[in-house]
This record gives C-alpha cells, sequence and structure tokens, in this order.
C-alpha cells in the first residue's frame, strides 16, 4: 500500500471515529429541561416580541436547542449558561415575582441590555438575529416609562413624610442599640460625616438615593484605586421616596431604608469580596436572609470594571 494510500486510510478512520463521537454525544449531552410554565410574563406584544427573540432561550423553560447546542463541550456550556440565567429570573415562571420585583427586575433586565452585557456576545454572534437594536431599546425604555412611580404634587405624601421625620425625631431622644444584620454587618451612624459620593433616582419604584463613602473608600475613589476595592471600604446608600412637583423639581419624601457594601475579600468571596446589608423603616429592621444577600452581587455583576460598584460619580 502506497503511503498517500495509507494515509487516506487513516483519515478515513479517524473521520469515522469523530461521526461516531458526534452521534453518540447528539444523544448523551447534559440535558436543558423544561420546566412547565406556570405564569409567563404578560407585557406588550411588541415588548414581549424583543424579549422572546433576544431572552427566551436561557431566560424561560421554552428553551430551543439547535443541533450544534448538542455537541460535545458547548452542551455543557449551554446547560450550564441556562441553568444560571434561569436561577436569575424566568420568564416562564414570571408570577413567582411579586409585583414590586417584577418591576425591578424590567429595569434590571434593561440596564443590562443598554450595558451592552445582555444578551451575551457569544450568543449573538451564533444567534444575530437576538441583537437588541436601538429602536428595540426604545421600545422597551417607553414601555418601562409607564411603569415609572411618581408622586407630583401629592400633598398626601408630603403630610406623610412629615410626620414620619416628627416621629424619628422623638425616637432619637432614646439610645437605641445599633441594628445588626443577618450577616453580622452593623448600623454606622457616622455615615452622615463620610464623602457623599453621588446621587441617583429610581424610576421603577419612585425613589432618590444619596450615596456615601466611608474615608478609605472615598480614597480609593479619588486615587482610581477600585478594581479591586482596598479592604475596609464602606459604601452606604441612603433611599428616600421621591417628591416631585409640578415644575420637575425633586426632593425626598418618607425614609425607605439605609443599604451597606463593606469590602472584606476573604470574609466575603462568596460574594466577590463585599458583604451586603440593609435597614428598613425608620426603625432600621435588618433585612434579608444570609441567602437572599447572593442576588445582591448577581445584580452588582453588570458592572465588574467598578468593582462591582453601582453610581460612582468618578470612574478610571
Amino acid at each position: 500500500m502506497k503511503f498517500s494510500e495509507r494515509n487516506k486510510v487513516i483519515a478515513a478512520i479517524m473521520m469515522g471515529c469523530f461521526c461516531v463521537i458526534i452521534a453518540v454525544s447528539l444523544n448523551h449531552y447534559p440535558v436543558v429541561d423544561h420546566p412547565p410554565v406556570t405564569g409567563e410574563i404578560q407585557v406588550p406584544a411588541a415588548v414581549k416580541q424583543i424579549f422572546v427573540r433576544s431572552c427566551f432561550s436561557c431566560h424561560s423553560s421554552q428553551t430551543e436547542l439547535k443541533w450544534y447546542d448538542k455537541l460535545p463541550v458547548v452542551s455543557a456550556i449551554v446547560s450550564r449558561d441556562v441553568t444560571e440565567a434561569r436561577k436569575r429570573f424566568n420568564f416562564s415562571a414570571w408570577d413567582s415575582l411579586s409585583a414590586a420585583d417584577q418591576k425591578v427586575t424590567l429595569w434590571e433586565i434593561y440596564n443590562m441590555i443598554n450595558a451592552g452585557k445582555m444578551p451575551l456576545g457569544l450568543y449573538t454572534a451564533i444567534h444575530p438575529e437576538a441583537k437588541v437594536s436601538a429602536s428595540d431599546l426604545s421600545v422597551l425604555r417607553n414601555y418601562l416609562n409607564t411603569l415609572s412611580v411618581t408622586s407630583i404634587n401629592d400633598t398626601s405624601k408630603e403630610h406623610e413624610a412629615i410626620v414620619q421625620h416628627s416621629e424619628w425625631q422623638q425616637q432619637q431622644t432614646a439610645v437605641n442599640q445599633v441594628p445588626v444584620s443577618v450577616n453580622g454587618i452593623k448600623h454606622r451612624p457616622e455615615y452622615r460625616n463620610w464623602q457623599v459620593m453621588s446621587t441617583t433616582s429610581r424610576f421603577d419604584n419612585g425613589t432618590m438615593r444619596v450615596m456615601y463613602a466611608n474615608p478609605i473608600a472615598a480614597r480609593a475613589i479619588n486615587d482610581h484605586q477600585i478594581n479591586p476595592w482596598p479592604d475596609g471600604s464602606v459604601l452606604t446608600k441612603v433611599v428616600w421616596e421621591k417628591l416631585e412637583d409640578k415644575d420637575g423639581n425633586v426632593r425626598p419624601g418618607k425614609f425607605v431604608n439605609i443599604q451597606y457594601m463593606v469590602r472584606d475579600k476573604e470574609k466575603y468571596r462568596d460574594t466577590e469580596g463585599w458583604g451586603f446589608a440593609r435597614f428598613d423603616t425608620p426603625e432600621l429592621r435588618p433585612y434579608g436572609k444570609l441567602s437572599s444577600f447572593k442576588k445582591c452581587i448577581a445584580c452588582h455583576q453588570a458592572v465588574k470594571e467598578t468593582g462591582f460598584v453601582f453610581d460612582l460619580s468618578t470612574k478610571k
């Protein structure tokens, strides 16, 4: 047998083995299950069309696999991504979210798309039809604006804020124990003396926020040393209802909560080195369970380039 003929035989055998591997893998790939649809998202048709085209393959129970999704290695990646995506939110189980969480999630989806974080670049490279256009973003934004919470010239809201502040002042005459979150993070009254980092508004729930940075965090911002942030950094966000007058001027209404991010890369290594805490109402009642704080870092993954911190007024 000539050398060239022997090479042809070897090549044919190798090709045959490859085809067998492919055939076997198509029937033995990691399974992407299809849980029942318990309560699909209800939005205008134009909005849903965008979600179906760009999000449903991973974020729903209606995943449609192509033949190449079943190939070796690829199938494992697809299975992992779909599983993680459904944990974040599932359009096919939308009714499992409260009305408030539905609005928050919709704004989160919009922000991730607007920031170019979703859909994933690798996914749109294979599925170009999933790309979200500028006109698609406009459709989403216009819809979300209809869900925005506003309190324009709402005298009842103003009265509630005044009453709440009066009651809060009376409570301050008593010495209260400093509240502690379930993960051990304490409320820090001294935040009032820290540097203001930024101010923001949330359209989805009609709130306004002021963010403070402790001296370590403020120095890191000024020195552009925020990725990673130094241990000991503490960021505080104080949240109020937003009141707006007929001229568009806004001011704080009722106090809602105060939130903390505490940097300790070893202690909080499961959440990218950040510990999260929240204290609700003027009584500063600790919020949540330990597992709930993993949802915080899942949202903050969108701003990995700023050390997982939203709303920085100074960026490198």
